[in-house]
């Protein structure tokens, strides 16, 4: 969890990149304005919302980006989502974003509270309460089954390296069964969370070292992380964002770094 507040920015995008989490964002001094894809991104067709939450997906939301903003932001485990949300990270949509949907008067609350709270501190704790109060309430959820939580683990222990067929081997099932109690679960294919989970370190990595002034090094970032080459990580990125790997630090990293105020702080895990 982190806030984040910025002033000077440059009026455009954002893109809310896919990755290995389920990722809550909740606006506090104005509504968010967000295309979930590009179709609709390009047809003008936004939702404004206090808060957004979808399930994990393989292409970049669009997020109206103005001069300033301010939030919270969470990075959700997707095998967390039974007992937090009450429904498996499968049952989440990715056509809408509105949390509201699914947590109703108790997102109402959270938002008041949010803007009211004086410091970081203290919308960590106002947050921090809504999770544990999100937890009592769905203390008799289903568990999820040991087969989902070990195949998570296998992958994300090989950074999304590794076949499926060494994976169903691994867990002592068939590769098809495997995929129903995986999907039942996360929402897509044990596959598609492999390219995920490649793709969240390698893009975590290209943005870590621009902002320290370092070169891409596309190179070697692919190496790193078990891409066949570097034309295998652009493609990926392509795929997952719209824009080449150094379009992408263009149009994000650059804009962010470049802000003439940024406040905010990871909250401590």
């Amino acid at each position: 969890m982190h806030g984040y507040a910025a002033s000077g920015l440059t009026p455009g995008v954002h893109r809310g990149l896919p990755g290995r989490s389920l990722t809550l964002v909740l606006a506090i001094d104005e509504p968010l304005a967000v295309a979930p894809t590009h179709a609709a991104w390009t047809a003008g067709v936004l939702q404004r919302q206090w808060s957004t939450l979808g399930g994990l997906h393989a292409e970049p939301a669009y997020v109206v980006q103005g001069e300033r903003w301010a939030g919270v932001q969470l990075d959700l485990h997707p095998l967390g989502a039974r007992r937090l949300l009450g429904v498996p990270a499968s049952a989440l949509p990715l056509d809408e974003y509105d949390a509201r949907d699914l947590l109703g008067r108790a997102e109402v609350r959270l938002h008041e509270r949010l803007q009211a709270a004086p410091s970081w501190d203290a919308r960590y704790s106002v947050v921090v309460g809504f999770l544990l109060d999100r937890l009592a309430a769905t203390d008799d959820r289903p568990r999820v089954r040991r087969e989902v939580v070990e195949a998570w683990r296998w992958l994300g222990a090989r950074r999304g390296a590794g076949t499926v067929t060494d994976l169903s081997d691994h867990l002592g099932i068939g590769r098809r069964r495997l995929a129903q109690l995986f999907g039942g679960e996360v929402g897509v294919t044990p596959k598609t969370t492999a390219r995920l989970m490649r793709f969240d370190a390698a893009r975590r990595v290209v943005g870590d070292r621009v902002r320290a002034g370092e070169g891409l090094d596309l190179t070697g970032v692919a190496v790193d992380h078990g891409y066949y080459d570097h034309a295998h990580l652009v493609r990926d990125f392509t795929a997952f964002t719209g824009l080449s790997p150094t379009a992408w630090v263009q149009a994000e990293v650059a804009n962010i770094q470049a802000a003439a105020d940024v406040d905010g702080a990871s909250w401590p895990a």
